[in-house]
């Protein structure tokens, strides 16, 4: 099976961190995997900003919480307002943001996407831990949250598609669930 295949079957979603920093070169490695992601005409209109350590990382984590307890922001309150909540599960020491200039991409969504996976298959490719975190894009464009966002130099252009907690395994990579049947089918002439 190429290395490839393997990975993609192999990559998990880890919610469990061990101790250790995320090397400079391994966040290199991530942040080149991240931008040779396909897009739409080649539009390349992603953007990553990268949060190294925890107080960042708190600091982004203060300002989702204070955002989605705000009016017309509860699609993740019961969630992200439980006292327990972090968008690092409390041990990665880096957070990576996927952000998409929706004016330059011609499939915004789909291009972020693309982005998010190659940073999941980078990170396990190095023997890292990383997973996808959705909270971020609901209160994305809130001003004040938008404040915090933009003190971190990203662009205040873009929107948010999707954002990662990368760090040390904290334990075995989890198993793969089995695979529903019935995901695909092929048709013949």
């Amino acid at each position: 099976m190429s290395e490839v295949l393997k990975a993609i079957k192999e990559r998990r979603s880890v919610r469990v961190f061990g101790d250790g920093a995320v090397a400079a070169e391994e966040l290199d490695a991530i942040l080149e995997a991240a931008s040779y992601a396909p897009s739409a005409m080649n539009a390349q209109a992603c953007h990553v900003t990268a949060l190294v350590g925890l107080p960042r990382i708190s600091e982004l984590n203060d300002a989702l919480k204070l955002a989605s307890a705000l009016p017309g922001f509860d699609r993740y309150r019961d969630y992200v307002g439980q006292k327990s909540y972090s968008v690092n599960f409390f041990r990665a020491p880096l957070f990576l943001i996927v952000g998409v200039d929706k004016i330059r991409s011609f499939c915004p969504v789909e291009d972020g996407s693309m982005v998010m996976a190659n940073i999941l298959l980078a990170a396990h490719g190095l023997g890292l831990g990383a997973v996808w975190v959705n909270q971020l894009g609901a209160v994305g464009n809130e001003p004040t949250f938008r404040k915090v966002l933009t003190s971190f130099g990203f662009p205040p252009t873009h929107d948010i598609i999707g954002s990662a907690a990368v760090g040390r395994l904290g334990g075995p990579n989890p198993p793969a669930p089995p695979r529903m049947p019935g995901q695909s089918n092929i048709v013949t002439a």
